[in-house]
């Protein structure tokens, strides 16, 4: 009896992507078979989402709203990520202080009611 092994997938990242134009300014990307993304033609560039629907970036060319898809590592990328941790931190620390600052008056204010 011949055991066999099944063939071993490639790597996600090795897979090509693959972009198909749907529409009149909107292409979609797919990579190893899966929605991968896609770019928006929009008045005086394009736009690209991730797979999950997030505006990318802004771009002037085609080719690098598409090549943005191809690493979460992209400068733009980079950029947009750092800007979206700062601005939750930001409000994560708002809302904690003022919700803290709510309970100090409540319980400062207990006793009198």
């Amino acid at each position: 009896m011949a055991v066999t092994s099944a063939p071993s997938a490639a790597p996600l990242s090795a897979v090509r992507i693959l972009w198909v134009k749907v529409d009149a300014g909107f292409w979609v990307a797919h990579r190893g078979g899966e929605y991968f993304g896609c770019v928006d033609a929009v008045a005086g560039g394009f736009v690209a989402r991730d797979a999950h629907g997030v505006p990318i970036g802004r771009y002037d060319v085609l080719a690098e709203a598409k090549a943005s898809l191809h690493s979460t590592t992209h400068p733009t990328n980079t950029v947009r990520r750092r800007r979206m941790e700062r601005t939750s931190l930001v409000a994560a620390t708002a809302l904690g202080s003022t919700a803290l600052v709510f309970a100090l008056t409540a319980g400062a204010m207990a006793p009198y009611l």
